[in-house]
């Protein structure tokens, strides 16, 4: 049955997989398939640093695959430069946008849906229908960000939308991955709980330093203040590292009581502080390693044109070292609550 299932899906993900690749009457823009490239002019130029930085004039050729002008031929003048900062490197196969009779992009939702495709056979392969159950629940969260995003818009607070948002993320994730059990039960309210005391913590230290020390130069083109932004952001941000120690901790507590009932509290509080000692770390270097490639090709950048690493760091990671460290906190905190609750939900005796 499972190789049925799987097969199946290969099935239907094949068929998404071409409708993707000829959806071109879906777009409004004119889309061309490259055919032929051809380099016009080559130059050079040097910095104030003395670094060279190549320029090619290309002429690009291709055929219209969707609007008014699909199937004839048509020639495109475009910039490229060696580093491609700002420009995209294009080859003959591509799907190119068009837009007022430029090149405005490569058309890209192709290769997205072969990404997406192998992550849902592998969430299958390792996980069968809770594998394929996570997936739904993302679906479900990604309305439910939306749903708030609408009232935000109508003018409920975004910090409340934000913390309502985190605890139902976390109860439908939990809930489709692992059902209704009490290890579903003490994930939800420890998660919840931990996100509630972050959000303390949060209030706490902003009212004593007042985000001294926080630059918002990555914030600098919203249209509200970045400080309301902020908070909401770590909350939502620090969500899946809180419900991934939280499931550790109450799935560990559900093994060790199924295998043996007369299990003592102390027994199970030392199992999950070896476990605790086990995840702070690798979980602490997921997101900081996340967050810091955030900004890598910038801060690549930035150093191949002079910035000293202290300047770049002070100015463009801070708020990214701020996220790392709230997530961090979370993953901390989630132990010890989550050992709490468990220890409550499973009513283990001394």
């Amino acid at each position: 049955m499972k190789f049925k299932l799987f097969f199946f899906i290969v099935f239907i993900l094949s068929i998404f997989l071409v409708f993707v690749y000829h959806d071109d009457f879906l777009y409004k823009k004119d889309i061309i398939k490259i055919i032929k490239i051809k380099t016009i002019e080559e130059s050079s130029s040097k910095n104030s640093l003395g670094l060279t930085e190549k320029y090619y004039q290309k002429e690009i050729t291709g055929i219209y695959t969707n609007g008014k002008n699909k199937g004839k031929k048509s020639t495109f003048l475009y910039e490229e430069t060696f580093s491609s900062v700002s420009t995209e490197q294009y080859k003959v196969g591509d799907k190119v946008i068009i837009y007022n009779g430029e090149i405005e992009g490569l058309k890209r939702d192709f290769i997205i849906s072969v990404l997406l495709s192998i992550f849902i056979l592998c969430i299958y392969l390792v996980g069968n229908w809770s594998g394929l159950l996570s997936l739904i629940s993302v679906l479900f969260n990604i309305i439910i960000f939306y749903v708030g995003l609408f009232f935000y818009f109508k003018g409920i607070n975004l910090l409340l939308l934000c913390i309502l948002e985190s605890i139902l993320f976390s109860m439908i994730s939990l809930l489709l991955s692992n059902g209704f059990c009490k290890k579903t039960i003490a994930a939800v309210i420890s998660s919840s709980l931990c996100i509630i005391i972050i959000v303390v913590l949060l209030l706490i230290v902003i009212y004593f330093t007042n985000y001294s020390g926080v630059y918002f130069n990555e914030l600098q083109y919203l249209t509200v203040p970045p400080e309301d932004i902020l908070l909401p952001e770590l909350i939502i941000g620090s969500v899946g590292a809180i419900m991934d120690v939280c499931i550790s901790v109450t799935s560990l507590f559900s093994e060790l009581i199924d295998k043996n009932k007369k299990i003592k509290k102390d027994a199970l509080k030392k199992s999950s502080k070896q476990l605790g000692k086990d995840i702070m770390s690798t979980m602490s270097n997921v997101l900081f390693f996340t967050y810091l490639c955030s900004l890598l090709p910038i801060f690549v950048l930035a150093i191949r044109n002079g910035y000293s690493i202290s300047h770049f760091v002070k100015n463009n990671y801070s708020l990214e070292i701020t996220r790392f460290l709230v997530g961090s906190i979370g993953i901390v905190l989630g132990i010890p609550v989550s050992t709490y609750i468990s220890l409550k939900v499973w009513e283990v005796k001394e």
